[in-house]
């Protein structure tokens, strides 16, 4: 075309040929481009996801600790990757074993068994990742169905829109689910957050020079036992942040004193995980209510904190009570296996959130926490919220 318009040049001279056979060398010489797409392991985890529930055509559930019930499970019919009202719909033909998708960009049918191999590809490549993994196998793969990022972008909590066909009711929602990985880092169910996730404590029976000793200790445990040796009493006063004793005090009004007993605990060092240090508090009982009942106090209001998190709330913004992601929660396993726990399950998913989650340290420093100060010549001191999954 550059030649054609030149007039200059006569497209049937031998100038115009040379030129022509130039250009043509030219572009066969050229590489390809490549997407070069990036995303940790996590994020193309929630890809392989998508790959897998549209190979399989169903999803299985799962108890408290991973294991699949071989039979429960949904039939998966649709699969969005967000909310957007010019998404892309992935719809599985179970009949013709074929994925039909549809979009202003796009209007194809696909083999079912081409996502199967497509998934296993991935997975093949999140295992093995490092600086060095190549994805541009599987990035051609997702030009040709209309996919050009790993990580679908949200607003909310819900990584991806299945509609499944719920035999027992009869009933074909549209749901969002959550996409938590064990193929790499631990996933957090609660992010930290400066100030947001901040607990504030009041110190009594300390004076300056021990304030400067207890912040000069190397770790938290030795922070504690110093504090113990010196008949130090910590009082819990309130969150750091309104928002977040506001999301709280919605969801239960006893939680907030029970996370902040629960964090004197973990950093104290006597435990980790959630379901250990709420066996410890239901034996201290901080809010007094277990002398009368045998009933799961603690567990229960810690079983809903958990849930709340895992499909709504955060600690920064104001909740109202709703969940975003009402499908529930999806596990990608170390093996590739994928198990949902279902909102309308909600034992079992209460029930995995309880036992596979733990307190974590974030950073000091940027979370501006785990040091005594002083105001107003009283003592303070703040302990951060995190939570992982095992």
């Amino acid at each position: 075309l550059r030649l054609i318009s030149n007039s200059e040049i006569p497209w049937r001279s031998l100038q115009f040929k040379r030129q022509l056979l130039k250009l043509l060398k030219e572009l066969i010489c050229q590489k390809p481009k490549i997407m070069a797409l990036k995303g940790n392991k996590g994020e193309w985890s929630e890809l392989y996801a998508f790959f897998k529930l549209l190979s399989d055509g169903c999803i299985y559930c799962g108890d408290a600790y991973l294991n699949r019930y071989d039979d429960k499970f949904y039939p998966v019919l649709e699969l969005f990757r967000d909310d957007k009202p010019d998404r892309n719909s992935y719809k599985i033909q179970s009949e013709r074993r074929s994925i039909i998708i549809k979009g202003n960009n796009i209007d194809i049918e696909v083999p079912q068994d081409r996502f199967t191999n497509e998934a296993a590809a991935l997975l093949a490549l999140i295992k093995s990742k490092n600086d060095n993994t190549d994805f541009s196998y599987i990035e051609s793969f997702m030009k040709m169905i209309d996919i050009h990022t790993v990580k679908a972008k949200s607003l909310d909590k819900a990584d991806i829109r299945i509609v499944i066909h719920d035999l027992k009711r009869g009933s074909k929602p549209e749901l969002g689910y959550s996409i938590k990985s064990k193929l790499g880092a631990k996933s957090s169910l609660i992010n930290s957050n400066k100030d947001a996730t901040n607990f504030i404590y009041r110190v009594n029976g300390i004076s300056a020079e021990q304030m400067n000793e207890f912040n000069s200790c190397d770790n938290f445990k030795e922070k504690f036992h110093y504090l113990q040796s010196h008949d130090t009493i910590l009082s819990y006063i309130s969150t750091a942040n309104n928002v977040f004793h506001n999301n709280l005090t919605l969801l239960d009004l006893g939680i907030e004193k029970i996370i902040a007993e629960a964090l004197l605990l973990y950093y104290s060092g006597k435990s980790k995980s959630l379901s250990d240090t709420i066996k410890l508090i239901t034996e201290t009982d901080p809010l007094n209510i277990m002398d009368s009942t045998d009933q799961p106090m603690y567990e229960y209001k810690v079983k809903q904190f958990l849930l709340a998190f895992a499909l709504g709330m955060t600690s920064a913004k104001p909740w109202y009570g709703q969940f975003h992601a009402n499908g529930g929660y999806i596990i990608v396993k170390e093996d590739g296996d994928i198990i949902c726990y279902h909102f309308f399950d909600r034992n079992d998913l209460e029930e995995y959130l309880y036992h596979n989650t733990f307190f974590d340290t974030p950073s000091t420093n940027r979370h501006n926490f785990g040091k005594i100060y002083e105001e107003n010549g009283e003592y303070f001191l703040k302990l951060n919220l995190q939570v992982r999954f095992n």
